[in-house]
């Protein structure tokens, strides 16, 4: 099949005509006839590309919208308004929300396809710009170069070698530049007067770290430091917002960007504050296993030391230790030597759950 589409619509004439057109056209469609029902879907489809009338029972457009800013697997997901509104207020509204554009009610099939392949092509180029590797980066910084016809980024970029455990920046330090990691994998944490570490979040090839306290124009509020040989990209704050400043897409990805590190560091102090210390050392493991996945998402196994597991789960070495005794005699997982490897993924992800 091709790209899927989820079509958000209380009109059962307008919902059954619109996917039957875009299956006309090869496109695979979920449907859903109000905004609930729409995320729901969503959630559980990942679609390409969302249709979403505004005016519905339940949830609106609007709320459909701001929701899936929240959803971390929908960040950066085409959303295109069906309306039959056309006063400029509404359209205002929606763009100041995030919309990628609209439909106004009644549309015929050519516009329909129009739009929505505009818009997959958009987003296409914008994830090729955030490919994982290094001509990756070069290629996505060289276009917004060239968009305004100056000069404004160089052309060799920096690449800085790092060892395990040497730091990238640290809590207090003044931002000089965003960091895009080219090999490896970094911890980002922070440390209480003690000296114990809770580590935020684990990165690895193809993300970028550091601009948030350049955004905000403060300090790091937090410490990064290679949990394996790494290499990064070092890009400077003058040219990571002159990159801002050229491209308005650029500029709402990396805000996008923010959205999900809000929610996903909302998410996981819930969890901190209600999950038993078994949950939380299930979600670590499951956490961390993914950012060692191959190419294919198939799993891997992987070192994390007991201290990591502790500071991503907020509790006790030791009780961390006995939590994967038991997880190793459930059949769980298999260690060696400070190796983990997942043997039963089902059964861990409903421990977490």
């Amino acid at each position: 099949m091709g790209k899927k589409i989820l079509i958000i619509e209380d009109n059962a004439d307008v919902l059954e005509n619109t996917a039957e057109l875009l299956e006309i056209a090869g496109y695979e469609t979920f449907t859903a006839t109000n905004g609930k029902e729409g995320l729901e879907s969503a959630k559980k489809n990942l679609p390409d590309l969302i249709l979403c009338d505004i005016m519905m029972p339940v949830l609106d457009g609007y709320g459909v919208l701001k929701a899936t800013e929240n959803i971390p697997e929908l960040i950066g997901t085409p959303f295109v308004f069906i309306t039959a509104k056309s006063e400029k207020s509404d359209f205002r509204m929606g763009m100041d929300l995030g919309a990628d554009d609209y439909l106004t009610k009644p549309f015929n099939g050519a516009d329909l396809l129009k739009i929505v392949a505009a818009r997959l092509k958009k987003n296409k180029l914008m994830k090729d710009y955030f490919e994982n590797n290094l001509k990756g980066l070069n290629e996505f910084i060289n276009n917004a170069k060239t968009k305004k016809g100056v000069n404004i980024l160089s052309d060799n970029r920096k690449i800085k070698k790092i060892r395990k455990k040497d730091m990238l920046f640290m809590e207090g330090d003044s931002p000089s530049f965003v960091y895009f990691i080219v090999s490896g994998k970094v911890k980002v944490f922070k440390s209480n007067e003690s000296g114990k570490e809770f580590i935020i979040e684990i990165l690895k090839a193809g993300d970028f770290v550091g601009y948030m306290p350049l955004l905000e124009n403060t300090q790091h509020k937090q410490s990064a430091t290679a949990i394996e040989d790494s290499e990064v990209a070092l890009i400077p704050s003058d040219e990571f917002f002159a990159l801002l400043y050229s491209n308005q897409e650029i500029a709402m990805t990396f805000i996008k960007m923010m959205s999900n590190n809000f929610s996903e560091a909302e998410e996981k102090l819930l969890k901190l504050a209600y999950d038993s210390a078994r949950k939380r050392v299930a979600e670590a493991i499951i956490y961390v296993s993914k950012k060692y996945q191959d190419k294919d998402g198939d799993e891997l196994s992987f070192t994390l030391l007991r201290e990591n597991i502790s500071s991503l789960s907020g509790i006790s070495p030791e009780s961390v230790s006995r939590n994967l005794t038991d997880f190793r005699e459930e059949g769980l997982i298999e260690t060696n030597n400070g190796s983990i490897k997942i043997l039963d993924l089902k059964k861990l992800e409903s421990l977490k759950n």
